[in-house]
């Protein structure tokens, strides 16, 4: 079975006896010293029996391990008087020195030979063997000895075990370690041993020999196999022996016959009924562990590892060593994680489907999660290791499984530069959790790292890089978790992660052939010494500089103080001293100017001297003696002497802090602000409010009234409200810093331009609207026209629009802000407020809004033009002409005052609230009054009126003919018209043109005009004064009311 079968065969480990042992009968196994290494992840008790046990030769278990009665040092098959010596690595857990340990096996069989008489008692010399040997040899064929004479004395071990003193035996050494070196050694070792085995098996590519090539005799004593990963093949050798040679040391080998089965297209003969029971036994088990073998998630195509002396990952980055430090960083939540790059193997696994048992092939080793803390210098020097010792090269070289996989991390190397020295490492970067990029490493920085047991216990000489050299402050040494092995960590990452993952190479290992400044985070007291101003910190192993007192601070370097001339009283400040170094320091007063006083203040500090903690501060209060200082400026320092406690070798001790105290006296400050004047811009405001309050109610009751009626009263309304709201924008006119903050300020800034604007085009496009719809009843020469008001509305709304918008867009984009500045540069103390945005878009939006109020303006004034021969109940064309006068005079008189006035704020104050006043007061004024005084005229004619205006006690005014006809025509005409007005008043339905017909026929047949040519004349004379305008107002009063 595989690796991956026996691990998850419901019987783990123990499947191993129950095929070799107890189906196959042999007697034991060979295996690596990892074996013997404690490990609770896994199950391995019955893999320790004496009917079954381990053999290696080069190991030391040591005392107390449950391994110790079980591992053959030395084989002893009785079956075919072989004595079998098991060479591994030297560089594994437990593992002694190889060449030692061949060389004492080798005694320790020559011994039991010469003490059976299996040749000559001649005392024969060993071979040319180096010093290092023979004392290698001497320890270990001691070691040798004792286990086999413990073995031989156990009552209770089997007897097979039992080595007799009967036996002639054959050695055979099994060379199981692919590092070319140590097999060439051994060889030699072999070779020149006095009694040297009869077989030498390599089983790894690791001489110049032909990988699998037919065995070879040398020195007519040892066949030397080289039989390497040949799974498909079995090979026979037949050895047979003579005599021994002269000196009675060597048995000769007279013949060897070497066969060889290809077993992958077995012969038939072959294959009785044994081989299918075998087949089907061991089919039987794999059966059991496939079903044992559960799908823990999905991957892209993952590459094969190792095979042969092919060693992926131990050439740079492989994606098995991305996914088991992924996994170990994930399960620990580590800043890092690392592994070994020799442990990782296996085919790979297409892309799909990632089964358990696929892990354990890729690590068939049962690790467990070791975790702890490092500085950046100990990555450094962890990575600098690696780096200089791994050769890079992905076939087997005995330190390329230095080389370390990792997570979390990237590191730069050049791997044309020398191991030595200073190294190949060029750049490490941590993955920052946080922002998710690469940093780079930072030197005492600490860092959670995660990797497994193996580098943490077991791999010389990782386990001191994370357990004894981490000693710098809160570092933490390797903790190990035996909970769970790596492979279910794998598992469960696999799982978790709920996607396909991703074996592409990500650039975590990258060789930069190009770059040569290697990376140095190491630093040595030596060297420090060396630097200025510097110190070596024992417990970081750093070079730090010395405490130059830069932490221990005051909160302000400087406290200004304003005060002015005509204050007499104290003013008080108040400073704090911080520590926020790492050491204690003492301080205490050296200087302060006369005019700065102490003040006893609770948990203050005053005087003498005091210890500061690190991470304590202390304040000091004060005050300051205005009353000695001259006008202007006046600086000084108050500084304190601070000693530093602590061991700081070769720096000095003593240091000088200090704050400064600044004070300005200048006279009091003048804001300029419109108190005292604030009341009359309010006043301008309340009268014109309550003219256009008055105005509207005077409206609102006169509305019945044809006056009223004909100017179309609810325009009158608008014009009265726009007035209102326009002369509210005297408000935010009379709000300064004085009775508001500055954000109150800034939305009175705002706030004019909105009341202003938008009363001026209420009040404007009212007018237009009023004067458009009446030149569209009144100018068609008297055809019936009929336009409601909605249509006039139209208008108003269309300008109310845009200037809604602007002033919106104005406000959010770039609004206008209260700012304060000095009237004179030279007079910082006399200043004034006013209102300016701080980009430029409000001179953009600020013409648009004029141009839109000026608009409104143009168009009414276009329409009064038009209606300038209507009568004055009909329109304000003439009063509206006055207004626009008016106003030019005052615009032309009162825009420069107030810009000549603007650094004058109650000057300037003044004139704003008194244009808005003019403006608001001359058009209300020039609308109404004279609707006022037609009204008063109106209602005080009647028709008896104009009778007794032709009599004085009780005669006739004297006058001419011509007077007289004249005079009674035009009395007549208006009596005619005012009884027409309270005919249509009665609103009768039944009331006709015809009357005015009539009325007319009568006035031309009065008896007092006989001359009808004389008639005619006056009647054109009339009609001509009057012109079409009475005509024009009787057609209007007839569509209106009937």
């Amino acid at each position: 079975l595989t690796q991956t079968k026996i691990k998850m065969h419901p019987n783990g480990w123990g499947v191993n006896k129950l095929i070799s042992h107890e189906h196959f009968g042999w007697n034991a196994y060979f295996t690596s010293p990892s074996l013997f290494t404690e490990n609770t992840a896994r199950d391995v008790s019955k893999l320790r029996t004496l009917e079954f046990g381990p053999v290696l030769t080069n190991c030391d278990v040591p005392p107390g391990s449950p391994w110790g009665p079980y591992v053959h040092n030395v084989y002893f098959d009785y079956n075919t008087g072989t004595a079998t010596i098991h060479i591994r690595g030297e560089t594994q857990p437990l593992s002694t020195p190889s060449v030692g340990s061949l060389v004492a096996a080798l005694d320790y069989v020559s011994d039991l030979n010469k003490n059976s008489g299996c040749f000559s008692q001649v005392d024969a010399t060993y071979g040319p063997l180096d010093d290092f040997m023979k004392e290698d040899q001497k320890f270990f064929n001691e070691d040798i000895r004792a286990l086999e004479e413990q073995r031989n004395d156990d009552s209770d071990l089997d007897s097979r075990c039992a080595v007799s003193s009967s036996r002639c035996w054959s050695s055979i050494v099994l060379f199981d370690e692919a590092d070319q070196k140590q097999y060439e050694s051994c060889l030699r070792a072999a070779l020149d041993h006095p009694h040297p085995p009869l077989v030498f098996y390599n089983v790894h590519e690791n001489s110049s020999n032909e990988k699998n090539a037919p065995p070879e005799v040398v020195n007519n004593s040892t066949v030397i196999f080289h039989f390497a990963d040949a799974t498909d093949i079995v090979s026979h050798i037949h050895i047979q022996l003579g005599g021994y040679d002269g000196n009675k040391k060597k048995r000769l080998i007279t013949s060897m016959t070497f066969h060889e089965t290809d077993i992958d297209n077995l012969p038939l003969e072959l294959m009785d009924d044994e081989y299918i029971a075998d087949q089907v036994y061991l089919r039987s088990l794999a059966d059991q562990a496939i079903e044992n073998d559960p799908v823990i998630g999905m991957s892209d195509y993952m590459p094969f590892t190792r095979e042969g002396n092919w060693r992926m990952c131990m050439g740079g980055e492989c994606p098995i060593g991305n996914l088991f430090t992924d996994a170990l960083r994930w399960a620990s939540e580590a800043d890092f994680a690392v592994t070994a790059s020799g442990g990782l193997r296996g085919p790979g696994w297409n892309k799909g489907p990632v089964h358990v048992g696929d892990l354990w092939t890729a690590l068939p080793f049962s690790n467990s999660l070791c975790t702890g803390v490092m500085s950046g210098v100990s990555v450094y020097r962890l990575l600098n290791y690696s780096t200089a010792v791994a050769t890079f090269e992905s076939t087997y070289t005995p330190m390329g499984d230095r080389l370390l996989q990792m997570s979390g991390m990237r590191m730069t190397y050049n791997t044309l530069m020398e191991g030595s020295g200073p190294g190949r490492l060029l750049s490490v970067e941590i993955l920052d959790k946080d922002s998710q990029e690469y940093l780079p490493l930072e030197r005492l920085k600490l860092y959670k790292f995660a990797t497994d047991n193996w580098l943490c216990e077991g791999f010389d000489p990782y386990p001191s890089f994370f357990g004894s050299e981490l000693r710098i402050d809160g570092e933490i040494p390797k903790q190990i978790d035996t909970n769970q092995n790596v492979q279910s960590i794998v598992g469960e990452y696999l799982t978790h992660i709920n996607k396909t993952y991703d074996t592409s190479i990500q650039g975590r290992l990258v060789n930069d052939t190009k770059a040569f400044e290697p990376m140095d985070f190491i630093q040595t007291p030596e060297a420090c010494l060396l630097e200025r101003d510097h110190f070596w910190d024992t417990m970081r192993f750093t070079c730090k500089p010395c405490p130059g007192g830069k932490h221990v601070k005051f909160s302000d370097d400087l406290i200004p103080f304003l005060v002015t001339n005509e204050s007499k009283d104290n003013v008080s400040g108040r400073n704090v001293l911080f520590n926020r170094e790492t050491f204690e320091v003492i301080i205490s007063p050296k200087y302060a100017p006369d005019w700065v006083v102490f003040r006893n203040v609770t948990n203050d500090f005053i005087g003498g001297s005091a210890v500061l903690r690190p991470g304590e501060s202390v304040g000091i209060s004060f005050d300051i003696q205005t009353s000695g200082l001259n006008k202007g400026t006046t600086r000084s320092t108050v500084s304190y002497g601070v000693v530093v406690d602590g061991d700081f070798p070769g720096c000095l001790k003593d240091l000088d802090i200090a704050f400064d105290v600044m004070v300005e006296v200048r006279p009091q400050d003048n804001l300029n602000q419109i108190d005292n004047i604030r009341l009359v811009g309010l006043s301008f405001m309340a009268l014109a409010m309550a003219l256009s309050v008055v105005f509207a109610m005077w409206t609102y009751q006169k509305r019945a009234h044809r006056v009223i009626r004909a100017s179309q009263p609810i325009f009158l309304l608008l014009v009265c409200a726009g007035i209102f709201i326009m002369a509210s924008s005297i408000i935010p006119l009379s709000i300064d810093d004085s009775v508001a903050l500055n954000e109150g300020c800034s939305i009175a800034c705002m706030s004019f331009p909105w009341l202003f604007s938008m009363g001026f085009v209420i009040t404007w496009s009212s007018l237009l609207a009023k004067l458009w719809r009446l030149n569209k009843i009144l100018n068609n020469h008297f055809r019936r026209v009929k336009v409601k008001e909605r249509e006039a509305f139209s208008l108003i709304v269309i300008l109310f629009f845009l200037s809604f918008v602007l002033l919106l867009c104005w406000t959010l984009i770039d609004p206008l802000k209260w700012q304060r500045e000095p009237i004179n540069e030279s007079d910082p103390t006399s200043t004034y407020g006013f209102c300016q945005s701080e980009g430029k878009a409000s001179p953009v939006f600020a013409g648009l809004l004029i141009f839109v109020d000026v608009l409104a303006l143009v168009l009414a004034c276009a329409q009064a033009y038009r209606s300038r021969n209507m009568i004055d109940e009909l329109t304000e064309s003439r009063w509206l002409g006055v207004a626009c006068a008016s106003w030019i005079q005052v615009l032309v008189i009162g825009v420069p005052v107030v810009l000549l006035t603007r650094e004058d704020p109650i000057a300037s104050y003044f004139a704003q609230t008194a244009l808005v006043f003019l403006i608001c007061a001359s058009m209300l004024l020039l609308i109404f009054l004279p609707k006022v005084w037609a009204i008063k005229v109106t209602m005080s004619m009647s028709p008896e009126s104009f009778d007794r205006r032709m009599s004085v006690s009780g005669s006739m005014i004297p006058r001419s003919t011509t007077q007289a006809t004249s005079f009674h025509m035009e009395t007549e005409y208006k009596r005619r018209i005012l009884e027409l007005e309270q005919r249509l008043e009665g609103a009768s339905a039944e009331t006709s043109l015809s009357t005015k017909s009539e009325k007319f026929d009568r006035l031309e047949t009065d008896s007092s005009m006989t001359d009808e040519n004389q008639i005619l004349d006056e009647h054109k004379q009339w009609h001509g004064l009057v012109g079409p305008g009475y005509s024009a107002f009787l057609r209007f009063l007839y569509d209106e009311y009937l």
